[in-house]
Order: structure tokens, then sequence, then C-alpha cells
């Protein structure tokens, strides 16, 4: 292959490797937030601590301590933090702005003699459309609202590790 097309391409392919690699399946640790979903116990998307995993039992803390088998559980997600939504404000911003901005500025020009209705809807929605996208973008960051992953249970694993003081420690353990 030429080197001077391969480079390119791997410059290309590179961000989207880098956010494939940051996007592996969570981690769950003692204390960590969960949502489950156990239909025979009536749970959907039940907000719970995590507490362990014994063998092929899950333990969860909500109200009160939970026991369920891995096998009745139907999904389980991991909590993994806060977003805001700056680029969603910015299109219900940017839609809202422009016409906002469209109407007012029809309303403004139809009457006036240097003004065509046309230039002003033209004109209103430009910058009624920025200034919304503008105020969109600033509110959506800051609505934030939580981040939930799912958790791939086919592949979660429960494992002692010996230690050097010769304690053992549990680890819970997804593999890829």
């Amino acid at each position: 292959m030429n080197k001077r097309i391969c480079l390119p391409a791997v410059l290309l392919v590179l961000p989207f490797a880098t956010t494939a690699a940051r996007a592996q399946a969570p981690t769950l640790e003692p204390g960590a937030r969960v949502r489950v979903t156990v239909p025979h116990l009536g749970l959907t998307r039940h907000a719970a601590t995590f507490e362990t995993l014994r063998g092929d039992t899950l333990v969860v803390v909500a109200d009160s301590v939970i026991y369920c088998t891995l096998a009745s559980v139907t999904r389980l997600d991991a909590h993994q933090g806060r977003r805001g939504h700056p680029a969603q404000g910015a299109l219900i911003g940017l839609a809202v702005g422009a016409v906002a901005g469209g109407v007012t500025g029809a309303v403004g020009c139809g009457t006036s003699w240097w003004c065509t209705t046309q230039k002003g809807v033209s004109l209103g929605a430009v910058i009624g459309g920025l200034t919304g996208a503008l105020l969109g973008t600033g509110i959506g960051a800051l609505i934030k609202t939580d981040r939930w992953e799912q958790v791939p249970l086919d592949r979660l694993r429960v494992s002692v590790l010996p230690q050097r003081d010769g304690r053992s420690v549990f680890a819970v353990s997804i593999a890829f």
C-alpha cells in the first residue's frame, strides 16, 4: 500500500478507534449506582446500589437488600455520570429562534417602505436562529441528565483473587 495514502487513512480512522476504546463495558464496584430489571420481582430499571456478585446471585441495595439470580436479571445498567445536552439545545434554539425571528421580521417589515416582507423574514430568521442557537447551547449545557450504560450479563464474571498477605478478594469483571 502506498505510504502517502496509508497515513491519511490512519488519521481518519484514529478518532473512531479511540472512541471505541473508551466505550468499553462499564466496571462494577461495590457502591456503584445501577439500574436492574428483574421481571418476576416486578423491578423495571429499578435504581439501586451494587453490593456484590456471589456466584450466580446479584446483590443490590435499594430500600432493602435484593438478591436475584443472574438468570432472572434481564437488564443491568451501570451509572456513568451526568452530562449536559448543548447540541440538542442548540438545535432546538435554532429552530425556535428562526421561526420567532421570521415572524417578527415579517410583522416588522410588512408596513415599512424600505424593507420587504421577504427580506424581513429572512433577516429575522437568521438573527433569531443564531440567537436561539446560542441561548439553546447554554441552556442545554446546564441541563444535566444521568448517563447509563448496559452491562452485558453474559460476560459478567466473579472471581477470587489471592492477595500477598494471605487474604482473598472478590472481583467482578466483564469479559470482552
